[in-house]
């Protein structure tokens, strides 16, 4: 009589790198999603932005007028708040303005030239945080080309990274 031969089962060691294998591109993968959650730039909060407001608007001649009252109040909270609208006048002027009621309980209002002078105040920001980005950028470019070139000087061979025996044989 012929034994038949017995299924294999997989040994304890083949399940146990199965599993480990498994486990850490689980891992990875989560690492990898937090992490390009973390680089994206997150939105600013409401006091964030209430406090890169509310100086703009005053250098731009903008009126602060205080929430004192209960009606007031009542009105701030009726409007969109850290939103920069306008309404027209009975004469047809616009009249601009800005509702804070969490953070200063207050509204700011202003005319046509103060709204021009804030938008100006604004695309300054904008240029000046774009243009510290640019000398981040290129800051970062310069670094990486000095480690670049500390490292080509500090080559013991004195020779690229092609050498007599093929490429990087050093390494």
């Amino acid at each position: 009589m012929k034994k038949e031969p017995m299924p294999q089962r997989p040994t304890t060691s083949a399940v146990l790198i199965f599993l480990i294998a498994a486990l850490s591109a689980a891992l990875s993968g989560c690492g990898a999603s937090s992490l390009s959650q973390s680089l994206e730039p997150q939105p600013p909060t409401a006091q964030q932005k209430a406090e890169q407001l509310e100086p703009m608007l005053s250098a731009a001649g903008f009126r602060m007028l205080p929430a004192d009252t209960p009606q007031r109040q009542q009105q701030l909270a009726s409007l969109v708040p850290l939103d920069v609208n306008y309404y027209v006048g009975k004469t047809g002027n616009l009249h601009y303005y800005m509702a804070d009621p969490d953070y200063c309980k207050c509204m700011y209002i202003g005319t046509e030239e103060n709204y021009q002078q804030y938008e100006k105040l604004k695309l300054n920001q904008q240029f000046e945080s774009k243009e510290g980005e640019i000398s981040r950028q290129n800051l970062e470019a310069q670094q990486m080309e000095d480690m670049d070139m500390q490292e080509e000087m500090f080559n013991p061979y004195g020779m690229g990274l092609v050498g007599p025996m093929g490429p990087a044989m050093y390494w």
